[in-house]
Formats: structure tokens, C-alpha cells, sequence
């Protein structure tokens, strides 16, 4: 909540800070930052002039309603301070931290939501430094062994040669980044990163960030392994302040559409309440776990685009031209030395590269091959298709470089939607990083459309990437590992197109036009597809799933299901499944059903997309444990009349291995949605254990649970098989806890025995509590806010639910 501006003291006492938390994000003290200012007033001043300019600027485009604007890219160098070989973080770790600052500042995030509608695109962009500061090409990395196991945040000796670091490039044209072994300060450790507020000085300007908590792959650190530190410290950095404003209720962030709140919140604790409102946990600039965090807001956009446009602190950094290579090397449309018209367009690299270029700007090369490559148990033992491929040799001297081919340019006519497809090849024992990327006509900076890590087996799989009508040039990009073992291939690289007609085309593959269609997933995914972008894929399974306590015990219907496997190491990531095109030019009531399965301590989301040809909406979402019955969901796809229509399951997975998501038995029909308000809604079974809010169907009569008993709301539309009395228990015996959310200190349960016993979890799978249930009461004075798990056992039955502690 923004709040006037009215003591220059208050502002240098609260804005000026090397923001560092540890790992629970907790904030270290303030008492070395105000005793920096007080020894050097000049630089107190500089902040409050800073933050002055800030307010105006934010405020004059907020009330003239120009936010939005074109987007500013930054180019960023990332300065690597190793003290052995794992802090060394690869390429593909600091791209993958790239990648998720152009997601999060774009919100192209995939866990981006619609809980919070002040959400916002901050048209903020970054890439890696094209050409350093004497004018030579760069891949925008620079590596120093240091000795140094903890370095201390208010002494900033890693920004400093002469002190054992790396001098910052010229802080003006580049926004420096520094990974480090390790964070303290004043001897607190555990610190995450920490960032300098406009108006510092330059010599000191940038971020620095543990190296295990910088980016989304490689050496990271759950629940910080999302990259969401960087991002956080990026806010800092362009004038965000903590979303509570480093104080309690009435201390604030100057940002008129963040709610107050009255200190930080740490995991993920959604729905919590202070200073009269919801907080908005989400928000990057708190102190939830990365797989929490998913936006920024309007009034944070107008602050750091207030400070990078004309007389912000950083807006010579916003006119920076160092995302643009010193020359070639596909940095605009004019490098490319040919251009491709006419698709559908191929290249299977049989005679020569076929107009793919080398970039002068990398630092190894692609190589064609027939054959196997010179290592063994690494690469192909011959091409996909006819004799020849191309490869990036992993061996020594080969080891953490990469390697990038340019396409020629591309020009596509207007209103297509094209669509990249290849071979690869990726086996060994420490396999690098393969990406897909693309860049917009006019642009200098490249967006990943495909990226794949780690050992993927000896056969060639397919990839598929959408690309935009706007696509002018693509390239294929590796990121070698520290092994011998990493050959990565590519083979029959092809494009093709589609001309949009009605509502348009996704580009997608494998059309439906014949209605009712529907796919059990029996043993095969059918026409459906793995993303090529995500992180993890879905996986067909029958019976139970692999974890105990979490997943299906069998399919919906028939033998199969497709599910997500949420156990380590797939904590926090995301998994996306692609449907065929769906041509619903004859459907005008079109209707999407399926059911699904989540249940487990900490499960994480399962969202349905819809696009047209564009970005991704999202038209159904299910979070947390929903019980361990098959639910069905069902989605009017009526505003989609017209259309061709592409469908995406996503699964964003949390950080427990009770988290398996499963889907069966989907389906699209040409009428409209039931109205019956039982339809989809299982039938009562005594085996299953329900929560509150849950609702089933018994002898024809739609049932809701309450936190002690059931709820009558009616008989169904449309006949249901009864459920013989002897499973039922309605209102039942069944184990349940009240009240909840519990505000005191006691929180109670109706089981029932001689001897109830009871085990608290926090959502991270710590037990927090445990002990015997005296007469229905359990103690959980000593718990903190935040939202919890209780195994409860009555002797002959164990059930977990759920619990908020206010």
C-alpha cells in the first residue's frame, strides 16, 4: 500500500539496503546498512534523490496510464566465483537463470495464475552479454577460483579484484551478476543474495546470489531452486522494496496495489491474513519458497520502469546495445546469410550445413558427422535419417562451453503459425544442456522454445516447438558438461506452417475434426505429445503409481492413465502435455471433460491450457489434495467456437513426493456441458477418506462434507447407482478435525479409541508435533501461522488432513 513520502530520515533508514535473508528468507538486521549511510552522507542523500525521482515518475505513469511501453531488454554478465568444481555452475545453469527472469518479468511463467488480477508483463527483458567492454564478442560469463568460502554481504569484496573478486563491467551497460560460493553477513549465514537499491554506487551496482540458489537446473537448492532469487534480488535492484516494507502493519512498500502485511511469509502461506487483508505471498518480493512466488504487480511495474526510463538510476542500463554481438552471429535480421520463404523447409545437414552459420560469438563448434561420434558410450551410432547429422563433441578441452548454429533467416507469411521440429540424440554419463532458440524480427534477443538436459537414452527422439509468424531467425544451442561423456545431436530439422482460417491455427499437429473424441491413454498417449519446453513429462502408467500414499490405486477407466511422478528428483518442476489440433469450426457448444486424481501431503497444481495460435489460457486449475477418489472435471469450450483449438495438460509439481497427479478417461463432446449437478461427482465409498468441501453421491442424493457430518443437498438430475448401506457412513464415523482454520490453541478430532495418537507435519515433510489425543484435544499452541498436515491413527484406520494455524 503506498504511503506519502514525508521524512528524508525514514527513507534512508528503511530504503538503502544490501537486501540478504537467509534460508527461511528471513531479512538479517539493519543495523550495519544504516551505519554504512551514516558514514557516508553524500551516499544517503544519492538513495533519497533516487527514491524522490521513483515515486514521481511511478505515480505520473500510473495517473497518465502509460505503464505499459516498449520492452526493455538488459544485458547482464555473470560473474562466477568458484571455490571448486561444483560452484563452477555450468552454462546451462546461468541460462536457465536468464530464462526465468524473461518468464517472470514477462509473466510467461507457467505457474502464473489469476488469484491476484493486479498481476502484471513488466516488458523487461534480459539476455547474456553479446560483446564485453573492449568491443570482443562474449558469451556473458566470466570464471575466477577463489579461496573464499563465505564471502560477507556488507563488504562487497567480491565486486572487487583487488579484494578477490571481479571488478563489475561498466555498471551502466551491464547489470552484473555475481554467484558465489557462499553469503553471510556480519557472520549471519545462510544468506541467499542481496542487491543495492538506486542511488548506491556504481562501483557496487548488481546482484549476488549464492551459486546453489541461482537458476532452475544444476547446483540449486529446493526450495530455493527456481530461480525466483535472482528475480527477487532484480526487484531490489530496480527499486523494489519488500512487499511488508521491513516493518510491521502501517510500515510500507510505496506500491498502491500490494496489500499490507505485517512481516514476511516464508514456504508457501497462501491465505494468510494480517493487517486486515489477504498478503499477497505470492509476490516475488516476499519471502515465500520459489515454487510459490509467480508475479509482480502494476504498481511495482511503474516503479522499475520508472527507474529505468529517461532520469531513472538505470536508464543508461535500458539503452544498453550490448545484447547485439560485435558482428555476424545472427544479432539481427541483416547477419543471416540467406533467408527461407517457402515451407515446408528441411534440412537433414546430408551435404553441408545448408545455410546454417557457426556464431562467431560462442566458444566451441558444431560439427557434421556420419557414423558414431569419436567417443564411446556417448552419441549416436549413426544418423536419424539418410547418413549425415550434426554434433557438438563433449570431450576435452570441450568441457562447460557452448556451441551455437545459426539458421538462416526466416520469413513467414502473414497469419501462418509455424512450427519447428527435429531429431536429437542426447546419451552418456553428463550429458550438457540442448535449446531450441528464437528471436523476433527486429529483436537482439532470443527466447528458448525447446530445452532438454541430462541423459535421454540412446535413441533419437522427436522435438516440436511453436514459433510465431514474427520468428526471423532460429538456433540451436549446447551447453557442454564436465565429462567426455556428453555428445549432443540434432538431425532432419524441419519447418512447417499453417495459414490461420476462422479463428486461427495453433501450428499443432495431428488434427481432430470428428466429435465425440475421447482418449483413455491405453498404454499410448494417442495423438498427444510431450512439451519440448518443460522440465519433466507425464508418464502412462497402470495400476498404483510408484509412491505409497499418494496417486491412484488403479485407472479411471480401462487398464491406463497418464500421471506425473512427483518424487525427487522432479520436486518443483513442470511437466505439459500437448494435444492434437482441434477443429471445432461445425462445434459451437463443445465440451471438455476428464478425470483426475491428486492426493498426497503436498500436491501440487493441475491446470488445463487453451490457445488459439497464441499464448496459453487457462480454463481449469485444481491445487493441493483433493482426496484419493477419481474426481471429474468438466469445461465448457464454447468461447472457443470457430477455432482450432490446442489443449495442454500442466502439472506444477511441489516439493514432497506425496504429490503424483493422474489423468483418465478425457473427452470432448459437440453438446453442452450437464446440467445436472451430480454429473462427474463420484459415489460415496468408506474407503476413500474425504475432506471438507468434498462432495459424493449416495442412493441418488448429492452429499457435501462438513468438518463433523454431511450435508443433504438434493437428489441428482439423472439416476445413480446406490451405494449398499454397509459402506456407508453418512453421517459417519469417518476421522476428521475441527476447528479449521484453528485460531487457539487447542484443535480437535472426532476419533475415537483407547488410544488416538496424532503426527503434525509442516508442508516441507518435517514432523513438527506429535503425541496421544487427550479426549478429542490436541495441542498446537506452539505451532506457527502457516498451514499444515495431521496424521491421525485411531487404531484401525489412518487418515491425514489438512489445517490452517492462524
Amino acid at each position: 500500500m503506498k504511503k506519502n513520502f514525508t521524512q528524508l530520515a525514514l527513507l534512508i533508514a528503511v530504503l538503502f539496503t544490501a537486501v540478504s535473508f537467509a534460508q527461511q528468507r528471513e531479512c538479517s538486521t539493519h543495523n550495519d546498512l544504516v551505519l554504512a549511510m551514516s558514514q557516508d552522507p553524500a551516499l544517503a542523500r544519492s538513495v533519497a534523490n533516487a527514491e524522490r525521482f521513483t515515486q514521481q515518475k511511478a505515480n505520473q505513469l500510473l495517473t497518465q496510464k502509460s505503464v505499459n511501453g516498449s520492452v526493455i531488454t538488459i544485458p547482464v554478465v555473470v560473474h562466477v566465483l568458484y571455490a571448486n568444481s561444483t560452484q563452477n555452475i555450468s552454462v546451462a545453469q546461468i541460462q536457465s537463470q536468464i530464462d526465468v527472469l524473461n518468464e517472470d518479468f514477462r509473466r510467461t511463467n507457467s505457474d502464473a495464475d489469476n488469484t491476484w488480477s493486479q498481476a502484471a508483463d513488466m516488458q523487461i527483458e534480459f539476455c547474456l552479454a553479446q560483446v564485453d567492454p573492449n568491443g570482443n564478442a562474449t558469451n556473458g560469463i566470466t570464471r575466477k577460483a577463489s579461496s573464499v568460502t563465505s564471502w560477507n554481504t556488507t563488504q562487497n569484496r567480491m565486486k572487487n579484484s583487488a579484494t578477490g573478486g571481479v571488478t563489475p563491467w561498466d555498471t551502466t551497460q551491464y547489470l552484473n551478476m555475481w554467484t558465489v560460493s557462499a553469503l553471510n553477513s556480519n557472520g549471519q549465514a545462510g544468506i541467499l543474495g542481496y542487491a543495492q537499491f538506486p542511488g548506491g554506487n556504481r562501483a557496487t551496482d548488481g546482484v549476488v546470489m549464492g551459486y546453489n540458489y541461482f537458476g532452475r537446473t544444476g547446483a540449486v537448492s529446493a526450495p530455493f531452486d527456481g530461480g525466483r532469487t535472482t528475480t527477487h534480488e532484480v526487484g531490489h535492484l530496480f527499486g523494489l522494496r519488500h512487499i511488508w516494507g521491513d516493518g510491521g502493519c502501517g510500515v510500507d512498500d510505496f506500491v498502491s496495489d500490494t496489500p499490507e502485511s505485517d512481516a514476511s511469509n516464508g514456504g508457501c502461506n497462501t491465505g494468510h491474513v494480517s493487517c486486515g487483508s489477504v498478503d499477497m505471498v505470492q509476490n516475488y518480493m516476499d519471502y515465500s519458497n520459489d515454487s510459490c512466488m509467480n508475479l509482480f504487480t502494476v504498481g511495482q511495474k511503474a516503479r522499475m520502469r520508472a527507474n529505468l526510463l529517461n532520469g531513472g538510476f538505470h536508464s543508461a542500463l535500458a539503452l544498453s546495445t550490448k545484447c547485439t554481438p560485435p558482428s555476424g552471429g545472427g544479432g539481427n535480421d541483416t547477419g543471416c546469410n540467406s533467408t527461407i520463404d517457402s515451407f515446408p523447409y528441411s534440412n537433414g545437414f546430408e551435404s553441408s550445413l545448408g545455410g546454417w552459420t557457426q556464431d562467431t560469438g560462442d566458444s566451441l563448434d558444431w560439427t557434421r558427422q556420419s557414423g558414431g561420434t569419436p567417443s564411446s558410450s556417448t552419441g549416436p551410432s549413426a544418423a536419424d535419417q539418410g547418413s549425415f547429422y550434426v554434433f557438438v563433441e563433449a570431450s576435452n578441452p570441450n568441457f562447460d562451453k557452448t556451441a551455437i548454429l545459426n539458421s538462416p533467416c526466416l520469413d513467414f507469411a502473414s497469419g501462418s503459425t509455424p512450427t519447428a521440429t527435429f531429431r536429437y540424440q542426447m546419451t552418456g554419463d553428463a550429458v550438457g544442456t540442448l535449446r531450441l532458440q528464437a528471436r523476433a524480427s527486429g529483436s537482439t534477443s532470443w527466447s528458448t522454445v525447446f530445452t532438454k538436459s541430462g541423459d535421454q537414452g540412446a535413441a533419437w527422439l522427436t522435438a516440436s516447438a511453436g514459433l510465431s509468424a514474427n520468428t526471423a531467425q532460429v538456433r540451436l544451442v549446447v551447453d557442454t558438461a564436465s565429462s567426455w561423456q556428453g555428445d549432443i545431436a540434432v538431425d532432419a530439422f524441419g519447418i512447417t506452417t499453417a495459414t490461420s482460417g476462422g479463428g486461427g491455427s495453433t501450428g499443432c499437429v495431428n488434427g481432430v475434426s470428428s466429435f465425440p473424441y475421447s482418449v483413455g491413454f491405453e498404454n499410448t498417449l494417442g495423438q498427444w505429445s510431450q512439451n519440448g519446453s518443460d522440465s519433466l513429462d507425464w508418464s502412462l502408467r497402470t495400476g498404483g503409481t510408484p509412491s505409497s500414499s499418494t496417486g491412484p490405486s488403479a485407472a479411471a477407466q480401462g487398464s491406463y492413465y497418464i500421471y506425473v511422478e512427483a518424487s525427487d528428483p522432479n520436486f518443483s518442476k513442470t511437466a505439459s502435455l500437448d494435444s492434437p489440433c482441434f477443429d471445432l469450426s461445425s462445434e459451437s457448444n463443445a465440451t471438455l471433460s476428464f478425470q483426475y486424481q491428486m492426493t498426497g501431503n503436498a500436491v501440487g497444481t493441475l491446470k488445463v491450457e487453451a490457445s488459439t495460435g497464441g499464448s496459453y489460457t487457462t480454463i481449469f486449475t485444481q491445487s493441493g489434495d483433493q482426496g484419493a477418489a477419481w474426481k471429474t472435471a468438466t469445461v465448457s469450450l464454447a468461447a472457443y467456437a470457430g477455432d482450432n483449438l490446442q489443449l495442454r495438460l500442466t502439472v506444477n509439481t511441489s516439493t514432497s513426493w506425496q504429490g503424483d497427479i493422474a489423468v483418465d478417461d478425457l473427452k470432448i463432446t459437440n453438446g453442452a456441458a450437464s446440467t445436472d449437478k451430480c454429473d462427474g461427482v463420484p459415489a460415496y465409498n468408506s474407503a476413500n477418506s474425504y475432506s471438507v468441501g468434498d462432495q459424493v453421491v449416495y442412493q441418488n442424493v448429492l452429499f457435501e462434507r462438513e468438518v463433523s457430518s454431511w450435508v443433504n443437498l438434493g437428489e441428482c438430475g439423472t439416476a445413480r447407482t446406490a451405494v449398499t448401506a454397509s459402506k456407508v457412513a453418512i453421517p459417519g464415523n469417518e476421522i476428521n478435525i475441527y476447528p479449521n482454520p484453528v485460531s487457539g490453541s487447542q484443535l480437535f478430532t472426532t476419533a475415537t479409541g483407547e488410544k488416538v495418537t496424532y503426527t503434525i507435519y509442516n508442508l516441507t515433510g518435517q514432523r513438527v508435533a506429535a503425541g496421544v489425543v487427550n479426549e478429542k484435544s490436541i495441542d498446537v499452541a506452539a505451532l506457527q501461522s502457516n498451514v499444515y498436515l495431521i496424521q491421525i491413527n485411531d487404531g484401525e484406520q489412518i487418515v491425514t488432513k489438512k489445517f490452517i494455524k492462524k
